[in-house]
């Protein structure tokens, strides 16, 4: 254990947030490819950050599954704040040209983003679509973390159970299941004056949104990929900007987008 300003051993900012060994971390493969560093330390970056909205997400889930869905809300704010600073690293990754790109891409071959897992994790976890495949094969560890996010509760999953809880939601499955819940959803949507319900809508409006951020860093992603490669094929085996124009139209939450035509 590490001790206070009192005495014994004191934690540094060196020390406890491993500075030496993430530092260590980047290791590019081609020499004199200077954009190297810029493209691996972004994506370090991303997944990082994915750790931690997979970290905010989760706990959103469970306190919806507990009913607490007041709980849940910051959770998603923060996840919705990290979704927009994802979108902002776009913007530091369009500062390499393609050419630069092109100095450093055939070494990377079969890697590709379209292997991130926990990338396909944070899909699973919010529900709602196919989730990006890419040229992820899994196995180990990975494969049966994935497992655990296919066979659990998505966040839609358990906002619906917590609507349920709170009698919000009546508990029944089949094919009457989602007019039931529209219903539901646009009934909170039309009056919210009770906290509940209140607290409700908020949990509503920060799902779409942080659909929208996904949805748009998705676009935004195919629009970058477009400008460093054109109409190459990805890395890793995928078909590149053709394959991620087909998942831009993806909606994890298509109830709370369609409810807006019905209020």
């Amino acid at each position: 254990m590490t001790g206070g300003a009192e005495g014994g051993d004191r934690t540094d900012y060196s020390s406890y947030l491993l500075i030496d060994d993430l530092l260590r971390l980047q290791r590019p493969l081609t020499e004199g490819a200077d954009d190297e560093m810029l493209f691996i330390v972004v994506h370090q970056a991303y997944e990082l950050w994915f750790k931690l909205l997979l970290h905010e997400l989760g706990l959103a889930r469970d306190h919806l599954l507990q009913g607490a869905c007041w709980l849940a809300t910051p959770r998603l704010r923060r996840a919705v704040a990290i979704d927009e600073l994802l979108l902002g690293q776009l913007k530091v990754l369009e500062t390499m040209s393609p050419e630069g790109f092109l100095a450093f891409r055939d070494p990377l071959a079969p890697a590709s983003g379209f292997q991130s897992e926990q990338f396909r994790e944070i899909e699973l976890l919010s529900g709602g679509g196919p989730p990006t495949i890419g040229g992820l094969h899994p196995g180990g560890e990975t494969a049966d973390r994935l497992a655990r996010q296919r066979g659990g509760p998505t966040l839609w999953e358990a906002t619906l159970r917590s609507l349920a809880a709170h009698d919000l939601l009546a508990r029944e499955p089949g094919p009457a299941g989602q007019a039931l819940v529209r219903r539901a959803v646009g009934a909170i949507y039309r009056s919210h004056d009770d906290p509940v319900r209140a607290h409700f809508h908020e949990l509503f409006e920060l799902l779409v949104d942080h659909d929208e951020a996904l949805a748009r860093w998705r676009h935004h992603h195919m629009m970058m990929a477009a400008r460093e490669i054109g109409r190459r094929p990805g890395t890793g085996g995928s078909l590149g900007v053709a394959y991620l124009e087909q998942t831009v139209a993806q909606r994890f939450y298509p109830v709370l987008w369609e409810i807006r035509s019905e209020l």
